[in-house]
């Protein structure tokens, strides 16, 4: 049972003081599984929660952000940084993975009590969007086998979700909720102008750090790596499929429905 070994993980995890143990001990974990990691997009507005749950429950889930709020009860890892952050009432069985992008994000997560049972951090996330993965392609050079050091995505998608998921050993992957950006929200050419996007919950009231737009370049650079991520993949053995009536990534990435 998938919830078994994730009980047993997040009391493994606390016999190591150091971040790099604990990102050890995950290797493998969920061997052959399938990892479903639900995002924040508007397209979960499609389900009902108790929906969500009951076809999500007894699986591998990944919550990245506000997500958690539908589906604590059957999240096995939270995902999330201080973009958009508010604060959460985790569960004891959630093994709470922290993304971290300037000096004193560690101190913040201390100071305020949150929880957290293993910690990244984020590299190679100042300048332009050039600097990012969906633009330089280069996946394979921050596989958690090579560095436990994410670049800069954009997105948690791509510099924690993923990977974590390849760490555990899983040889499927389904997105679901990752919408990615609605393009037509922005006026012009201007690929640096910035626009809120949707998400499943109404409006960002109980954000209470980083509220952040995203940029139209953003969008595209993502949209337009998804099937190179796809094929990376593939490469590995490890199946990639979405579900979302509104991600713009190519249709010839494989789409499932829950």
């Amino acid at each position: 049972m998938i919830k078994n070994i994730t009980e047993q993980l997040k009391k493994d995890l606390q016999k190591y003081e150091s971040i790099p143990e604990r990102i050890e001990a995950l290797k493998d974990s969920y061997k052959g599984e399938t990892c479903y990691i639900v995002s924040a997009g508007p397209s979960l507005k499609n389900y009902e929660p108790e929906y969500l749950k009951s076809k999500l429950e007894n699986k591998l889930v990944f919550t990245i952000k506000q997500s958690y709020l539908l589906l604590k009860e059957i999240c096995d890892f939270h995902i999330l940084n201080f973009t958009n952050f508010e604060p959460y009432q985790w569960l004891n069985e959630t093994i709470v993975a922290w993304e971290v992008f300037e000096q004193y994000h560690p101190q913040m997560i201390l100071e305020n009590g949150f929880n957290v049972d293993v910690m990244f951090p984020v590299i190679r996330n100042h300048g332009t969007m050039d600097n990012t993965q969906a633009a330089r392609l280069d996946f394979d050079d921050f596989t958690m086998d090579k560095t436990y050091d994410r670049a800069w995505g954009p997105g948690l998608m791509y510099e924690m979700a993923i990977p974590i998921a390849m760490f555990l050993g899983c040889k499927e992957i389904v997105t679901v909720g990752w919408d990615i950006g609605d393009i037509s929200k922005f006026s012009g050419d201007n690929e640096n102008e910035e626009q809120w996007q949707d998400h499943f919950y109404e409006g960002n009231d109980n954000i209470k750090y980083a509220p952040t737009p995203m940029t139209k370049r953003e969008i595209e650079l993502v949209t337009n790596s998804v099937p190179f991520i796809h094929n990376w993949l593939k490469e590995k053995g490890i199946d990639f499929k979405i579900c979302s009536d509104r991600n713009p990534a190519d249709k010839s990435i494989p789409r499932v429905e829950l």
